[in-house]
């Protein structure tokens, strides 16, 4: 057992009486891709993404690497872990996590009350995962939380040859729409919170109280086979957790603008039969909005429709709106000399070729993954959501997530 390298910050929760350890398997004998946890992905060993993100999380007193491999080893006092060097008997390719688990637990048990495990081949696990589920796990009382995500598969019951097959969770003469099945809660194995007693007395990751994670399927990736490499490469390019770009918070972001229609809205107009038109809003939107506006930044919403619903949706969230606008960058400008602002502190999400001008000027740009291609190009970050149905929760996330916050800044001194 090794203890050199830096300690994880101090958990978030100063009154917290249970030890937190985290901890990442890295064994050097993967046999799909060799050597796969220090493997470069977008720059940087495989490992790095999950470990910056979980000492970033603050929720552990300390992680761990448990290894056999030297390199792997290296790497990880880089990343300022403690390492702990695993033996033959669990490095073999039929052993388990709970053999690896329980071995590092024979060593650390007297300090540790809970394990966070976190699987390196899932690299684009955030620092809040790990935050809302320490959360969940502490206020909800719960022995186990893990992470699940939501998918809309219909199953089939394995036949042998020539027999047939059933459906098992559908009925195929009442196939249901995507927008009408919630789907089913799959397993992921990225994070797993559990705590100690479970392991050594048990052997189970998963008892006692148990509870679920729900994470965004775009963000869960597995790497086992090379095919899987480049798919990895690119979720974590898009969504991953940067930590450099987290710590310098470079970009101060005072205010954010936002396009309506293809943006707020999925881009449809409802005409009723009076004339007038109707639009449909997220409320995950709003929710998103009326945080960051907590956190000090002025939201405003620009639009080249002069349809009512604008109006009336964005008096609700208490943001000045500019429709009917067809020069969104002179308003844009207007704005931002009226707070008295850089454009690195401007911060824009639209969605069509009227938005382009807008998103190469703002400090920081969005755009939902179905905006035209041309913004797509441009846009600093695009959404995994469409517009209309979360496009703007996730750029203010992003926001908060990679950008100085003016409240932060406040509370900062």
């Amino acid at each position: 057992m090794y203890s050199c390298g830096l300690m994880a910050e101090p958990p978030s929760k100063k009154d917290r009486k249970q030890r937190a350890f985290g901890l990442i398997l890295a064994r050097g004998g993967s046999k799909g891709i060799k050597l796969k946890n220090i493997k470069c992905l977008a720059g940087r060993p495989l490992l790095y993404w999950t470990m910056h993100a979980l000492r970033d999380s603050g929720v552990t007193d300390e992680i761990w690497v448990s290894t056999d491999h030297d390199e792997i080893e290296r790497v990880a006092k880089e990343g300022g872990a403690l390492v702990h060097r695993r033996g033959p008997e669990v490095s073999r390719d039929t052993s388990t996590s709970v053999d690896a688990l329980q071995e590092f637990l024979k060593i650390q048990q007297p300090q540790c009350d809970v394990v966070v495990l976190a699987q390196a081949t899932c690299p684009c696990i955030k620092p809040t995962h790990f935050q809302e589920m320490m959360e969940k796990f502490e206020s909800g009382g719960f022995d186990s939380v893990f992470t699940v995500v939501r998918l809309h598969l219909f199953r089939w019951q394995e036949a042998v040859l020539g027999e047939s097959s059933k459906a098992l969770n559908f009925d195929p003469y009442n196939r249901p729409r995507r927008q009408d099945w919630k789907g089913e809660l799959f397993e992921n194995g990225a994070i797993y919170i559990t705590r100690k007693d479970l392991l050594v007395k048990k052997g189970i990751l998963q008892g006692g109280k148990v509870g679920y994670y729900e994470m965004q399927p775009h963000l869960f990736v597995d790497i086992d086979v090379p095919d899987d490499w480049p798919i990895a490469e690119d979720r974590v390019r898009k969504y991953g957790y940067n930590p450099e770009k987290a710590r310098n918070k470079k970009q101060d972001i005072k205010l954010l603008v936002s396009d309506a229609d293809g943006t707020l809205t999925d881009g449809q107009a409802y005409v009723a039969a009076d004339g007038n038109e109707m639009r449909s809003y997220n409320s995950t939107d709003s929710a998103a909005i009326w945080k960051i506006k907590q956190l000090g930044v002025d939201v405003r919403i620009v639009t080249a429709s002069k349809a009512s619903a604008h109006v009336h949706r964005a008096k609700q969230m208490g943001c000045p709106i500019a429709s009917g606008c067809t020069k969104k960058l002179e308003q844009l400008d207007e704005w931002r000399q009226e707070l008295k602002l850089d454009w690195s502190q401007v911060a824009f999400i639209g969605d069509d070729f009227f938005d382009l001008e807008c998103i190469k000027q703002a400090g920081v740009s969005g755009a939902p993954i179905n905006a035209n291609p041309e913004v797509l190009q441009k846009a600093n970050y695009i959404t995994p959501s469409t517009g209309g149905n979360g496009a703007v929760k996730d750029f203010c996330n992003y926001l908060i997530e990679n950008c100085a916050m003016p409240q932060q800044a406040m509370n900062d001194h």
